[in-house]
C-alpha cells in the first residue's frame, strides 16, 4: 500500500504505527511505501508563465482569466515533490491510502500530486479521515475503517474552485487597484471583506460623538449593598437617563437631603438556567486563546497542532463541531477516567471536582449530537499533557481540558431580579440576581467580558431598607468597541445581515486565523494591545474600492456570505460567476476615477469653494486661487473634537449636538457649535446663563 500525508510527522506516525523502516526522505518496506508533502508542492502559473508579455502590469491586459489552469513546481520543495513521484513510480501497481489532513484544503493538496504524478487507479484509492491522535490503535482502525476517495471529492472541488477563485480574485484586482491608486494594492476575496468590517467600525468610533448624561443612583443596605436608579418618566428608550437641564437635577438636593429609607413597592423574579458551554471548535479556542493569553489565531492553531501530532494528547484541531458523535460515548467515558486518575490530587484536580460523569451518556444532546457533527467532533484532550510541554502548549491544553469538565457539571441557575421602590415620593428600580446554583460558573471561567451583576438575594417586598446614599452620576455615550481578533473571528464565524440572520461563515476554522494575518503582515490592520486597528494604508485600500461600485458590493458582508454559499453548493456555477465579476469590475472601472483626490465636504461659506480635511483643520480649497479665500475650522476647540460628519453639519447650517467643552481657565462647560454668517464657531448654551 501506498500511502501520502501532508506532513512529515504524520508519516512518522504511519511508520511507527506499521513498524516501517525509514528510507531516504520516506518509510517503505514490502507492505507498505510512506511518504509525505510539505503542504502546497505545487502553485498555480503566474500570468505571466502563461505569457511573458503579461509580467508588465497594464489596465488593457486585464483581466487575466487562463482557458485553464496549469500548475508549477514550488521550487524550495521541488525535491520533496520529486521523493512523492519515485514512490508512486516504483508502487504504482499499489492500492493508495490518502491521509492528507481533513476537510478542502488537505484534498486540494493531494489532488494537485495526483493530478502531478500522473495517479491513474482513483476508483480504488481510499481516504483516511479520524479525529483522534495518530496512536498505534487509531492509525490501524482508521485504515480498516477508510472509505472510498470519490466520498471527499465534493472537499477537492470546493478546495479547487475557492484557490482558482482566490487567484482570479488576487491577480486581477490586486494589478486594477495598484494600476489606479499608483500604490501596490492587495485584494483578497475574504481578507479585504473583514478589512472593510474593521473600517467601518473605526470610521464609526471616530466619527462618534458623545453624549453626557446624568442617573440618580442610591445605594441601599440590605444583606449586601444594592442600587437602584431614579426612574425618568419622561425618556422612554433609557428610562434611567436624565439631560443636565432636567427639573430633577435642579431639586436633586432637597429629594437628597430629606431621605431616610426606601420602601421596596415590587419585585419580580424570574428563574433562568445557563448550561455550561459546549466544547471547543478551532474558532471558539481561538477566540478564548486570545482573551485569556492574547494569543493570535494562527498562533493558537500551530500550537493545537503541535498538541495533536507530536504530543498526541488533543484531538485533531481544524474542527467546525462543537459536538461528539453518537458512537462516542464509550470513548469520551474512557478519556474521562484515565483524566481524572493522572489529574487526581494535583492542581487540576479543582477543574473536574464537581463533574458528574452520569452525564456522559447518549442523551446529553448537548455532548453526543451526530446531528450537528460536520467531518470531525470536538477539541477534546485525549491524554495527560507530556511534561515537557511549553508553556504556550500548556495553556492551550488547560483550556480544551476546563472545557471538557465544565461541559460534564451542573447548569447555573439564578433569578433575575427586578425590584421598585420608592423614596421620598420618587420611584426608583433595579435589576440584580439571585444565585439559586452555581454550577458550573466559578471565578475560573467567568468571562471577562461579561457584566457582573448585582446580588439582590434576601430583598423583601413592603420593606424598608435604609438609604445609604443618593448621587448624581454624570456618564457619557460609548461608540462600538475596537475589533479584537476573538471579535474578528466571532465575526467570520457567525455573520449576519441588517436583519440580524446568521449568514454562512466566511472562510474555514483551519484558514481564519491565516486570513488575519495576512492582514497583519500586509500592514492593512495592526494591534494596540488587544485592540485592531486599521492602518492608513488599509485605510488607503478601502477608500479606492469604494471608487468602484462593482468592487465595493463585492467586499461587503452579506455578499461575500453569499459566494461562499455557493461555493458549497455549485463550485460550477461559483467559479463561473468569479469570472464574470471580475470581467464586469475590470470593465467598468472608471480611470479617471482614481489617484489621491480629496472629497469635498461641503461648500465654504464664505466664496462657495469646496472645504476638504487636513492635517490639522478643514480648509477651503480656494485658498491658494485667485480668491485666497482664509476659512478653516480647527479639528479641536476649547478640548472638544470635530469630526468630518459635523463639519457637513455645520455647512448645512445646522448646529453640533452637545459636547463637553473646557474654557482657557480651565473651566468645564457644555456648548453645542454653529457656524455663523461670517464663518467662525459660535457656542450655543444648554441655558440663558
Amino acid at each position: 500500500m501506498l500511502i501520502l500525508t501532508e506532513k512529515p510527522s504524520v508519516a512518522r506516525a504511519f511508520a511507527e504505527a506499521l513498524k516501517v523502516p525509514k528510507k531516504d526522505g520516506y518509510w517503505e518496506n514490502d507492505g507498505y511505501c510512506i511518504v509525505n508533502a510539505l503542504g502546497h508542492l505545487l502553485e498555480i502559473f503566474l500570468p505571466e508563465d502563461y505569457d511573458p508579455s503579461l509580467k508588465t502590469w497594464s489596465q488593457s491586459s486585464l483581466p487575466v482569466i487562463p482557458e485553464k489552469f496549469k500548475y508549477k513546481i514550488i521550487a524550495k520543495t521541488k525535491d520533496r515533490l520529486a521523493v512523492i513521484k519515485n514512490c508512486f513510480n516504483r508502487r504504482k501497481n499499489d492500492p493508495l491510502l490518502i491521509a492528507t489532513d481533513a476537510e478542502r484544503e488537505g484534498e486540494l493538496i493531494s489532488a494537485e500530486i495526483l493530478e502531478y504524478v500522473g495517479f491513474k487507479n482513483y476508483s480504488e484509492a481510499k481516504r483516511f479521515w479520524v479525529s483522534e491522535a495518530l496512536t498505534p490503535e487509531v492509525i490501524v482502525k482508521g485504515m480498516k475503517n477508510a472509505k472510498p476517495l470519490a466520498d471527499y471529492y465534493p472537499y477537492r472541488d470546493q478546495g479547487y474552485a475557492r484557490q482558482r477563485a482566490d487567484w482570479l480574485v488576487g491577480m486581477n484586482l490586486t494589478r486594477l487597484l495598484s494600476l489606479k491608486s499608483g500604490k501596490l494594492l492587495h485584494f483578497g476575496r475574504v481578507q479585504t471583506a473583514v478589512l472593510r468590517a474593521v473600517y467601518e467600525r473605526e470610521k464609526s468610533i471616530a466619527e462618534f460623538t458623545s453624549e453626557f448624561y446624568f442617573e440618580i443612583v442610591a445605594v441601599l443596605q440590605g444583606n449586601n449593598p444594592f442600587t437602584l436608579k431614579l426612574i425618568n418618566p419622561d425618556n422612554e428608550e433609557f428610562p434611567a437617563r436624565f439631560s443636565e437641564t432636567s427639573d430633577i437635577i435642579s431639586s436633586f438636593e432637597k429629594i437628597k437631603n430629606g431621605l431616610k429609607s426606601a420602601l421596596i413597592t415590587e419585585i419580580d423574579k424570574k428563574v433562568n438556567t445557563v448550561c455550561p458551554p459546549r466544547l471547543f471548535n478551532l474558532t471558539a479556542l481561538q477566540k478564548e486563546a486570545h482573551k485569556k493569553f492574547s494569543y493570535s489565531p494562527e498562533q493558537t492553531l500551530n500550537i493545537a497542532q503541535a498538541l495533536y501530532e507530536n504530543h498526541k494528547c488533543l484531538s485533531y484541531p481544524r474542527t467546525p463541531s462543537n459536538v461528539m458523535g453518537d458512537d462516542n460515548v464509550s470513548m469520551v467515558t474512557a478519556i474521562y477516567n484515565k483524566l481524572i486518575s493522572a489529574y487526581k490530587g494535583t492542581p487540576l484536580e479543582i477543574i473536574f471536582k464537581d463533574s458528574d460523569p452520569s452525564l456522559i451518556n447518549a442523551e446529553n444532546k448537548r455532548l453526543f449530537n451526530s446531528e450537528d457533527l460536520q467531518d470531525h467532533h470536538a477539541l477534546i484532550p485525549l491524554s495527560p499533557l507530556p511534561a515537557d510541554c511549553s508553556i504556550e502548549e500548556t495553556n492551550i491544553y488547560k483550556l480544551v481540558f476546563e472545557r471538557f469538565f465544565t461541559l460534564l457539571k451542573k447548569p447555573y441557575i439564578y433569578n433575575s431580579v427586578s425590584v421598585a421602590a420608592d423614596i421620598s415620593g420618587h420611584s426608583f428600580t433595579g435589576k440584580g440576581i439571585e444565585v439559586l446554583q452555581t454550577g458550573w460558573k466559578t471565578e475560573q471561567n467567568d468571562d471577562e467580558d461579561e457584566t457582573v451583576s448585582e446580588d439582590f438575594s434576601g430583598i423583601e417586598k413592603n420593606k424598608n431598607y435604609p438609604v445609604v446614599s443618593v448621587d448624581a452620576v454624570e456618564k457619557k455615550t460609548e461608540p462600538k468597541k475596537h475589533y479584537t481578533f476573538s471579535a474578528l473571528l466571532q465575526l467570520m464565524e457567525n455573520p449576519r445581515n441588517e436583519e440580524k440572520k446568521r449568514l454562512v461563515g466566511l472562510g474555514t476554522p483551519a484558514t481564519r486565523g491565516s486570513i488575519l494575518q495576512k492582514l497583519v503582515d500586509r500592514k492593512y490592520i495592526s494591534l494596540n494591545k488587544k485592540n485592531i486597528l486599521i492602518t492608513e494604508d488599509g485605510v488607503f485600500l478601502i477608500e479606492n474600492i469604494f471608487k468602484n461600485e462593482n468592487l465595493t458590493t463585492f467586499t461587503s458582508i452579506p455578499e461575500t456570505t453569499r459566494w461562499e454559499e455557493q461555493l458549497h453548493q455549485d463550485t460550477e456555477s461559483f467559479l463561473n460567476n468569479v469570472i464574470m465579476f471580475v470581467r464586469n469590475a475590470v470593465k467598468n472601472t472608471d480611470m479617471t476615477a482614481y489617484r489621491h483626490e480629496k472629497i469635498s465636504l461641503g461648500k465654504c461659506p464664505l466664496c462657495g469653494g469646496d472645504i476638504y480635511e487636513g492635517k490639522n483643520n478643514y480648509y477651503c480649497g480656494n485658498y491658494n486661487t485667485e480668491k485666497l479665500c482664509n476659512f478653516k475650522i480647527y479639528k479641536e476647540i476649547c478640548g472638544a473634537a470635530i469630526t468630518s460628519s459635523e463639519i457637513k453639519t455645520l455647512l448645512d447650517g445646522k448646529k453640533t449636538k452637545i459636547k463637553k467643552c473646557e474654557g482657557k481657565s480651565g473651566k468645564a462647560f457644555n456648548a453645542s457649535f454653529i457656524l455663523s454668517k461670517e464663518g467662525k464657531i459660535e457656542f450655543v448654551f444648554e441655558n440663558s446663563k
